[in-house]
């Protein structure tokens, strides 16, 4: 995998709309292994959203912003979302497919059934909590 000398940072795309690019500093080592399991596919994820959310994510998507499948643990993720830094990250949950994904606000909101939930890091990483019942991509 190559990567370029300047990358685009998606830091407050959503609330501004803005794609500034800037240099790459480090060089990250990655281990092509493990980065092909958590691949997950920007259009077959977009096929899932409402058409409201579509143009939302699929600018941020195709801007560079990486997507990375990780592991539903629900008690982890209730965890992290009461201790995280509501300015850096949001959560989104997705309930059916074509249906408007919503924000989570309190903790007692992540529970099953859901499709997905997108766990949005304002430095420009998705990060995709699928449920193993659900093969969707």
């Amino acid at each position: 995998m190559s990567r370029k000398s300047s990358k685009p940072s998606l830091k407050n795309y959503l609330s501004t709309g803005k794609v500034i690019i800037e240099k790459d500093a480090s060089k990250a080592d990655v281990n092509e292994e493990n980065a092909d399991d958590k691949v997950i596919n920007a259009e077959m994820l977009l096929e899932l959203f409402s058409p409201e959310d579509s143009n939302t994510w699929e600018p941020v998507f195709k801007s560079g912003a990486e997507i990375k499948r990780e592991q539903v643990d629900l008690a982890k993720l209730r965890d992290f979302f009461r201790t995280m830094d509501r300015a850096r990250f949001t959560l989104y949950m997705l309930q059916d497919e074509k249906t408007t994904m919503r924000i989570i606000r309190t903790g007692v909101q992540i529970r099953e059934p859901f499709l997905l939930l997108l766990l949005w890091d304002d430095t420009g990483v998705a990060s995709i909590y699928i449920p193993d019942s659900n093969s969707i991509l």
